[in-house]
């Protein structure tokens, strides 16, 4: 299912939940529908020529539903920040009430709503219906995994607890449940569950150590540094710990359950297997996943970093500076102490596999030679 889906997860219950809670605090808002748009070219005499849009939206929500707005909405040549809206287009509008006062209506943001659902709801059915019973408890599991995280995690962080600790236990926890829900509770479960925990702990400890040698703060993205300005005393350093944590989980649950359900394969098929003979396969099934879950981290935490490397190579900077600015070394400590996580949870399935699945009196044994 990919270590995405989890993240996948916990983003559409902050969409649904987080997002609207922090939107109360910048003022109330409510959803529209573009009836008409007149553009307007203005001439500033020190910004140069603009662009103003006279739009006329009928709002589509809130106490006015069903009135018709009119707004100016200024263009300034700049993509991201620009709303060059249409009509029919789905907008969201900000709210500014003042005591006895006509309400005064902001365009801030393109409305969204409707195509993330319709992708959510695609999503959900494409497991279903491909997975059958297996799908339906693995949409369960995810749900519980993103809210877990966006109701667990985040608060337990934000009121000071160390982000390391909260994260590697709680997905400890959730990886455990995840593995029962799917395959019951058995000799396989546990030991996809420890090798699972197993790589999850290392990568986590590689991120602590090498992110302090290397002075990484957790402040390079804005997100981080806006929320620094809003509370000081989260622990940056060990948020950015647990990012890496959660991204990499997905991919390591992969892997223990993989290599654990292969040798549980094999131990039925060859139940007089050894210990030695049991773990070598283990770990033949294990090399062949590493270079494709590995390059899923990597690959994926690159396609993250696409603008910065364009701007590199569209500048001429040197890529060792580059390299080393703390953004790009941030991105590094995450996508490879992931993967060192992922490569070493190999190991620790298969020998938990082989010691758990081989019978006692065919231990000692080694039917490989």
């Amino acid at each position: 299912m990919g270590r995405s889906l989890p993240f996948v997860i916990s983003v559409l219950l902050c969409l649904v939940l987080v997002i609207p809670a922090l939107a109360q605090d910048m003022g109330p808002t409510v959803r529209g529908r573009v009836l008409e748009v007149v553009n307007q070219p203005v001439l500033d005499e020190e910004e140069g020529l603009w662009v103003t849009q006279l739009v006329t939206v009928e709002l589509t929500s809130g106490s006015d539903k069903g009135e018709t707005v009119t707004l100016l909405n200024t263009l300034t040549g700049h993509p991201y920040f620009d709303l060059r809206v249409r009509k029919g287009d789905r907008v969201i509008l900000e709210v500014d009430k003042e005591s006895d006062a006509i309400p005064r209506y902001y365009l801030v943001e393109y409305s969204r709503g409707t195509p993330l659902w319709i992708l959510t709801v695609l999503f959900g059915l494409s497991i279903i219906v491909i997975g059958g019973k297996q799908g339906i408890k693995a949409v369960i599991s995810l749900l519980v995994m993103g809210f877990v995280i966006v109701f667990m995690i985040l608060p337990l962080i934000l009121k000071g607890l160390n982000p390391v600790l909260v994260t590697v236990g709680l997905s400890s926890l959730l990886t455990a449940l995840f593995i029962i829900l799917l395959s019951g509770f058995s000799r396989k479960t546990l030991a996809a569950a420890t090798g699972t925990v197993g790589g999850l702990i290392v990568a986590g400890l590689l991120a602590y150590l090498v992110g302090k040698a290397a002075y990484l703060t957790g402040l390079s993205a804005e997100e981080a540094q806006t929320l620094h300005f809003l509370n000081a005393n989260i622990d940056f350093q060990g948020v950015l710990f647990s990012g890496i944590i959660i991204g990499a989980l997905g991919a390591i649950l992969d892997v223990g359950i993989s290599i654990a359900s292969s040798m549980y394969q094999i131990a039925e098929a060859d139940p007089d297997t050894d210990f030695t003979t049991l773990f070598n396969r283990g770990l033949a099934v294990g090399r062949d996943l590493i270079a494709t879950m590995s390059n899923t981290l990597i690959l994926a935490y690159m396609g993250s970093a696409l603008p910065l490397l364009l701007l590199v190579a569209a500048t001429n900077t040197d890529w060792g500076q580059m390299l080393n600015m703390e953004m790009v070394a941030t991105e590094i400590v995450r996508s490879l102490a992931g993967s060192i996580g992922l490569t070493l949870a190999i190991p620790i399935t298969a020998f938990t596999s082989a010691f758990l699945f081989v019978k006692p009196q065919h231990k000692g044994k080694d039917l490989s030679n």
